[in-house]
C-alpha cells in the first residue's frame, strides 16, 4: 500500500504513463518526445500518419525505468507491415507492477494520400488494475487521429489528437482518459542536423512545450538532446544503426524525481 500511495502522488508527474502524454521510443525520448513529425515505427505511438512512410516489415521493443524505481517499469512492443498506400500496425504497452498496472493495446493504420500528405488512425483498448480494496480493474476503448504534411524538402508539420471522445475510465469523480492535442514541426537544417518542436495540450492541464535536436556525426551514429516544460525535463541520448537493426538509448532528467532511462531495439529486415 505504501508504494501505491507513492505512485498515486507521482502519477500526475508521470504524465499518464500508459501512453497518452508519454509515448515510448528512445529516439523521441532523447529529444524530449518532440517526435510528432517522425516517420518510423514509433509513429504508432506519436502520430499514426507517420506509418504511411514505412516501406517494409518493422518490429520494435522498448523498456523504460521511470525515475529508477523498480516498480515503475514501462515496456512494450510495436510492429508494422506495408498495406496498400500505407502500413498497418499493432502495439502494446504496460506500466506498473502487481499492485498497480496500466496496459494498452492498439491497432493502427497510416497512409499517404499524396507524396506530401499522410493521415493515420488508431483504436486502443486500455486497462487499469489496482489491487487494493475498493478498486479492482477497468477497461475502455479510445481512438487517435493524426496527420503529417511535408511542406518542403526541409520542413514538415504534424498534428495529432488522442481520445477526442473524452472516454470515461471510471464513473467515480468523472475520471476520464486524457484527451491530448499536439501540434509539431520538423526542420532539416542540413543533411546531418534535424530540429523539432511541438506544443501539447491536455484539455485539463497546462500546455507542454518541447524541442529537440538530432545530429548525425557518422553513418551509424546519432546524437540527440531535448528539453520540455511542465514539468521541466532535460533529455539526451544516442542511436546506433546496424543495417537492419537500430539501437536507441536515452534518458530524461526531472530535477525532483531524477532519471528515467530507456532502451529501444528496432528490426527492419532488408533495410539499411
Amino acid at each position: 500500500m505504501r508504494l501505491i500511495t507513492i505512485l498515486l502522488i507521482c502519477l500526475p508527474l508521470l504524465s499518464y504513463a500508459g501512453g497518452e502524454n508519454d509515448p515510448p521510443g528512445a529516439r523521441s525520448a532523447a529529444m524530449a518526445n518532440a517526435g510528432l513529425t517522425f516517420t518510423d515505427i514509433w509513429s504508432i505511438y506519436h502520430n499514426q500518419a507517420g506509418l504511411g512512410y514505412i516501406q517494409g516489415p518493422t518490429a520494435s521493443i522498448f523498456y523504460e525505468n521511470k525515475f529508477l524505481i523498480s516498480n515503475f517499469a514501462y515496456a512494450g512492443f510495436a510492429g508494422a507491415i506495408p498495406l496498400g498506400n500505407g502500413a498497418i500496425g499493432v502495439s502494446y504497452t504496460n506500466f506498473g507492477y502487481s499492485a498497480y498496472n496500466e496496459g494498452r493495446v492498439g491497432l493502427a493504420y497510416g497512409m499517404k494520400l499524396s507524396e506530401k500528405f499522410a493521415v493515420g488512425v488508431q483504436l486502443n483498448y486500455h486497462t487499469l488494475r489496482i489491487d487494493a480494496d475498493g478498486y479492482g480493474s477497468k477497461g475502455a476503448i479510445t481512438a487517435d487521429v493524426g496527420f503529417r504534411l511535408q511542406v518542403s524538402d526541409n520542413v514538415s508539420l504534424a498534428a495529432h489528437i488522442s481520445n477526442p471522445t473524452r472516454t470515461s475510465l471510471n464513473d467515480f469523480d468523472d475520471e476520464r482518459i486524457p484527451t491530448v492535442i499536439r501540434f509539431g514541426a520538423g526542420y532539416q537544417i542540413s543533411e546531418d542536423l534535424l530540429a523539432t518542436g511541438e506544443v501539447e495540450k491536455d484539455i485539463d492541464m497546462n500546455p507542454i512545450f518541447r524541442a529537440g535536436m538530432e545530429y548525425q556525426p557518422a553513418d551509424i551514429l546519432f546524437l540527440r538532446i531535448g528539453v520540455s516544460s511542465n514539468p521541466g525535463l532535460l533529455a539526451f541520448g544516442f542511436g546506433l544503426n546496424f543495417d537492419a537493426f537500430k539501437l536507441d538509448l536515452s534518458t530524461t532528467y526531472h530535477s525532483a524525481l531524477g532519471y528515467s532511462p530507456q532502451i529501444a531495439l528496432t528490426y527492419a529486415p532488408g533495410k539499411k
